[in-house]
């Protein structure tokens, strides 16, 4: 198929160009911006104060047995919504230029509808947003991160039922005109993680385990809602200069070997995990390759039709240029084969990707087992400019995991500073548009199913046995702060490690 040739041979093309040898100066440009970022149901806490409703997070970390690995919840975390004040210096310690933070839906709108205001939830994002520009920095928001209120899915309203998509669209305008100063707009994040974990494999709340069959309608309906918000703000906020976009995580998917067969499947692996979500917002319709995946697997498990949901071509036209940016969530990359196909017995997403994934020996790894690849940034932002006409790329989230066990976070210091010299190589050599950097996290926070056992920020916090749960800063937070400082790094010599008294 012609498709398939074309994307094989265009993957193949950039494996093969990047390499180890760096070339560019070591400069971020001037007005380069740099951020740290965080969540609503991941640091505020207070779960059940000042009229704030239930999200299905809530509801979900209640289930017993437990569905988070070390069995705690988000009801504290970092007790944010008390500590506001404090994180936003935090994070302006560090000298960057933005704090991106996510707004509770079910704390300004306890049912999830804007008939029924929490105005002490409302009142808190106004002060925080007010506090955020105070110190200099431009209010990033997310106007949905994976905490859906719970009144709704009681109700039948989750993001399987195209019915959510008029919610969120007056849950959005009623945000939007509440916090006029915010400088960037994120619609939702990370839609794949939050359709597979939440509908797909039930790893995440609300927990429905629709495998094949939900997390595809639950695509098609953010999608969709995203599209509907975009085209609201361009049209009833035409005032408004902030950007809007939606945050999708993507990973570099590297071939196993230079057999066809495992080029395919990492171009397979690399569209159903972003192609699909951003194909309709750059280019219209699902990407050919996935259409073609799903009917074909569909037809021969006896379905009528597609298991994948299909756009008219009104919908298409209404997607396509919804975005001003490209947000991106990217960590780490995967080594990827082809595996043979799957008996047509049992519908799974994984027999439509039918790809199996690893990571090669030599790579360096983080707590969680993630590989980390420097040059597989480089390479997937070279994708994005080949493929979708060369997008404004704001790294939205990057960052590694550690244990939590010290503040000598090494591998922190070697992981920005690779990752961050090819994407400068990327943006001098290979003439790509990246206008910000925005790491994972700003202070270590829950990690969803993961709990609080992989810990991401600049500043720790024991959550085991503090109860004044202090922020500590890492060895990374002044390596960070001499990069936004300098907008500079050195990208070929040695990482400088700083003794105890420079670090704490």
């Amino acid at each position: 198929m012609l498709f398939k040739l074309v994307t094989t041979l265009s993957l193949l093309l950039w494996i093969c160009k990047a390499d180890d040898v760096l070339k560019n100066n070591g400069q971020f440009p001037r007005n380069f911006m740099f951020g740290a970022a965080s969540s609503a149901y991941q640091i505020e806490g207070a779960w059940n104060e000042d009229g704030k409703g239930l999200s299905t997070w809530d509801h979900f970390v209640r289930r017993t047995p437990s569905p988070v690995v070390d069995n705690t919840t988000g009801d504290v975390a970092c007790d944010s919504y008390r500590r506001w004040k404090e994180d936003v210096k935090l994070v302006a310690d560090l000298g960057v230029q933005s704090y991106r933070f996510s707004i509770s839906w079910p704390r300004i709108l306890p049912s999830g509808y804007d008939k029924h205001v929490n105005e002490k939830g409302l009142e808190f994002y106004k002060q925080l947003v007010q506090e955020i520009i105070k110190h200099g920095m431009v209010p990033v928001a997310t106007i949905f991160h994976w905490d859906l209120p719970q009144f709704l899915f009681d109700n039948g309203l989750d993001w399987t039922n195209e019915e959510l998509i008029n919610v969120f669209v007056r849950y959005a305008r009623f945000v939007i005109k509440n916090l006029p100063e915010v400088g960037y707009w994120i619609t939702i994040n990370e839609p794949r993680v939050h359709c597979r974990r939440s509908y797909g494999d039930g790893l995440h709340a609300p927990g429905v385990s629709d495998d094949g069959i939900g997390d595809y309608k639950c695509t098609y309906n953010i999608l969709k809602a995203h599209a509907a918000v975009y085209r609201m703000y361009k049209r009833e906020f035409p005032r408004y200069k902030a950007k809007m976009g939606m945050v999708v995580d993507c990973q570099w998917y590297e071939p196993a070997s230079n057999r066809p067969e495992d080029v395919e499947a990492a171009e397979r692996h690399y569209q159903f995990e972003c192609g699909m979500y951003l194909h309709p917002i750059f280019q219209g319709d699902w990407p050919p390759l996935v259409k073609y995946r799903v009917a074909e697997r569909s037809r021969r498990e006896g379905y009528t039709k597609s298991r994948l949901p299909s756009f008219t071509a009104e919908e298409v036209k209404f997607m396509r240029g919804t975005q001003d940016f490209l947000g991106v969530n990217h960590y780490s990359t995967t080594s990827v084969s082809n595996v043979q196909e799957a008996s047509y017995n049992e519908t799974r997403f994984a027999h439509d990707i039918r790809v199996s994934i690893n990571r090669k020996l030599n790579w360096e790894v983080s707590f969680l087992g993630w590989g980390v690849v420097p040059t597989g940034v480089r390479r997937l932002l070279n994708l994005f400019k080949e493929r979708y006409n060369d997008p404004d790329v704001m790294f939205t989230e990057i960052g590694v995991a550690d244990d939590g066990t010290t503040l000598r976070d090494d591998i922190r210091i070697r992981y920005f500073r690779s990752y961050f010299c090819n994407i400068l190589e990327a943006m001098q050599v290979d003439k790509v548009s990246v206008v910000g950097i925005i790491p994972w996290s700003a202070m270590d926070s829950f990690e969803w199913h993961r709990g609080y056992e992989a810990r991401f920020g600049f500043y720790a916090i024991d959550f085991e046995n503090d109860p004044q749960l202090l922020r500590r800063p890492k060895m990374s937070v002044n390596y960070y702060k001499s990069i936004v400082e300098s907008k500079r790094l050195h990208c070929n010599t040695a990482v400088s490690v700083w003794n105890d008294k420079e670090i704490l």
